[in-house]
């Protein structure tokens, strides 16, 4: 039976989800990370200057996200990387 001959297919976009999680480039991985933005934000708003700045921003993504402890450091670098891209 051809494809256009089909009425059961739903071949619209609407039925594909995308995938919408900002992603973090952690040790060459992309990792989804929620909220990343407003947390961003957040902790710009602190005014906060390394080391606090770092630790607020991975205490921040571990409220939403699990961070594995043995890749804390790697996240706080991707994290701090991300931060500079954005704010300088």
């Amino acid at each position: 039976m051809p494809m256009a001959d089909c009425k059961k297919c739903d071949s619209s976009l609407d039925a594909i989800q995308l995938d919408e999680t900002p992603k973090l480039l952690v040790k060459g991985r992309e990792i989804g990370i929620n909220a990343l933005d407003d947390i961003m934000k957040d902790v710009r708003s602190r005014g906060l200057q390394e080391p606090e700045l770092g630790t607020a921003l991975v205490n921040e993504v571990k409220r939403l996200d699990y961070v594995p402890p043995s890749m804390e450091k790697d996240y706080r670098a991707a994290l701090l990387q991300d931060y500079q891209r954005r704010f300088g």
